[in-house]
């Protein structure tokens, strides 16, 4: 068998030991269309593939999710406890995915809670189809934000120094402590999103340089340790009412602090607040649906992509499902 060539090992795995054609046969793989239709003309436009349709996947807390397999993108709805798929759609269009979740009629009753970025389909979906969910944007997609805006910060210190480097080829010392500067500026990238714990003592002596040096850089990092603490899973313990309290004494900081780089973070947070606070009633993220993602894209690769993509389609719906 080892001597076999890939190319008909494959075909001898999909035509003789899987079920993919008997399933075809007896309409057990035969994915179901989602139909467009024009709402001025009523003219039919094509239809989307509805890969995974499983209400028994359905459970009460979901995470709705984007994927992009090969070139083209799919919504995936996940169970967020078991991490299995209950729908999987080429689409990732607000109508196409509504219609798919219409079929699950009274099922979507049961959630209690579902998760999903801040992508205005899902946010839109969310709120028509689960009625009785509370929506929960996703704690990574709002802290990558807040870390945006510190790196932001960080940016604009290596332009402001750049700018004071002599135009010449000769260096002076002055120049030297700035191309110093900015050689820490580089390293601190990823330290700037990391707790100090995490920090080796190295790592920590530099950034205490670079804070001594920048006290902006210092301000920004930690206003973006303040909020990860207040995103702590250990507040779900805590009254409602104390965690919006501490979220408006964050905005207060940041505006105290005159860093013009966190103002969209900020504006983003108001406008999804409620969504966001929603976090501490259940802890709920999309980790799992992420993850779900990451295991997607390892089997396309091991299987060397998607050139007979109904067939792959059809091994990641018997994986997932």
């Amino acid at each position: 068998m080892w001597s076999m060539h890939p190319g008909r090992l494959y075909r001898t795995y999909r035509d003789h030991l899987s079920d993919y054609y008997p399933d075809i046969e007896h309409g057990e793989w035969k994915p179901s269309e989602i139909v467009q239709v024009d709402q001025d003309s009523g003219e039919i436009q094509g239809g989307k593939p509805l890969y995974v349709f499983k209400p028994e996947n359905v459970g009460k807390m979901m995470s709705i999710d984007d994927k992009q397999i090969g070139r083209d993108g799919f919504t995936i709805l996940s169970n967020t406890v078991s991490g299995k798929i209950a729908m999987m759609i080429e689409s990732t269009g607000c109508a196409e995915v509504e219609q798919a979740l219409d079929l699950f009629g009274l099922d979507l009753q049961q959630v209690k809670s579902i998760s999903c970025d801040m992508s205005p389909t899902f946010l839109k979906a969310c709120g028509n189809k689960f009625p009785q969910a509370q929506i929960v944007v996703d704690k990574f997609h709002v802290m990558q934000y807040v870390y945006d805006a510190v790196a932001e910060v960080r940016l604009r210190i290596k332009k402001e120094l750049s700018e004071k480097l002599s135009k010449g080829k000769q260096k002076t010392e002055a120049d030297r402590e700035i191309l110093f500067d900015l050689e820490q500026l580089r390293r601190s990238r990823h330290l700037l999103s990391q707790s100090p714990q995490k920090w080796s003592l190295a790592a920590e002596e530099m950034m205490k340089q670079l804070f001594e040096k920048h006290p902006q850089l210092k301000q920004a990092y930690h206003l973006a340790q303040q909020f990860k603490s207040w995103y702590d899973i250990n507040n779900m313990l805590v009254d409602r009412v104390w965690i919006e309290k501490d979220l408006f004494l964050w905005y207060e900081a940041v505006e105290k602090s005159k860093l013009g780089e966190f103002k969209s973070a900020v504006r983003m947070i108001e406008k999804h607040e409620q969504k966001i606070i929603n976090f501490f009633s259940h802890g709920h993220t999309i980790a799992k649906a992420e993850r779900l993602n990451g295991k997607i894209q390892r089997f396309v690769s091991n299987n060397y992509g998607i050139k007979d993509k109904d067939f792959v389609l059809y091994r990641i719906a018997g994986y997932f499902s």
